[in-house]
């Protein structure tokens, strides 16, 4: 396929010769046309038909480069745009996950304290209250098993064990009422996953039944069993006395505040 320039040049040498075969015409037709007059002529026709063919395929040549140049930049600046483009994106890429990733990780923040908040808010009830014991007779190291149960709010405090296992860590208020017989001496602690967390120690010398009371508040974690423990018993024989109408041995806990 020819270029432009190249048609451009066949058009060029077309028309000429149209001319040349005018001029011979013309010439053939009229008498004073002499052989050098034609001659002359022809080579005027020629001269300028040249100098127009050079002039216009310079221009060609000229406009062919510039629009090569042209196309060249234009390509180049593509090439420079395309790679901007794709480096913003990926940019704009990574920045977008990086947004997501801190917005979810604020999320999570707010509603962990909304869900705090709310637990704080609505307080589950925990609490239990037994009286009565399994032995009466417990020696240093016995566990009060305490046996009949007054309340057991979340099923928390198990009588064959004597043990309350806490189900949401926090404060609780622990009580516990022991009465023993005259003359007798009892030290017992409330424990905490094998610690004492605090101890007591009775002892009657009035010559009838007495009860004497503890209570506490203690910290203690989900998971954590509490119970009563005897640490020293002064006197043989029966030493707790539980009587439903006036004398309660018992043992109760409630939550006042979750961690």
């Amino acid at each position: 396929m020819r270029s432009k320039s190249s048609q451009l040049f066949y058009v060029v040498i077309m028309e000429t010769y149209l001319i040349l075969l005018t001029v011979i015409v013309a010439c053939s037709s009229e008498p004073h046309c002499s052989k050098f007059h034609y001659e002359e002529k022809l080579l005027e026709k020629m001269i300028r038909t040249e100098i127009l063919v050079e002039n216009m395929k310079k221009q060609m040549d000229d406009m062919e480069t510039r629009v090569t140049g042209a196309l060249a930049k234009l390509n180049e600046d593509t090439t420079t745009w395309k790679g901007e483009i794709e480096t913003m994106q990926e940019s704009n890429k990574a920045n977008l996950i990086i947004l997501q990733e801190k917005a979810k990780s604020e999320l999570d923040k707010n509603m962990q304290a909304v869900q705090d908040l709310k637990e704080k808010v609505v307080r589950p009830n925990i609490a239990f209250h037994a009286t009565n014991v399994k032995n009466n007779s417990p020696v240093a190291g016995n566990t009060i098993v305490f046996t009949d149960i007054v309340l057991n709010i979340g099923e928390s405090y198990n009588t064959d064990t004597g043990e309350f296992t806490v189900p949401l860590g926090g404060i609780y208020l622990f009580t516990v009422q022991l009465c023993i017989y005259n003359n007798k001496q009892i030290d017992y602690g409330l424990v905490v996953d094998g610690k004492y967390k605090d101890v007591a120690r009775y002892h009657d010398n009035y010559g009838s039944v007495s009860c004497f009371k503890l209570t506490t508040t203690v910290s203690v974690k989900s998971g954590n069993k509490v119970w009563v423990k005897v640490i020293y018993r002064g006197g043989s024989g029966v030493i707790l006395y539980h009587y439903k109408k006036n004398y309660w041995t018992s043992f109760s806990g409630v939550l006042i505040h979750i961690d």
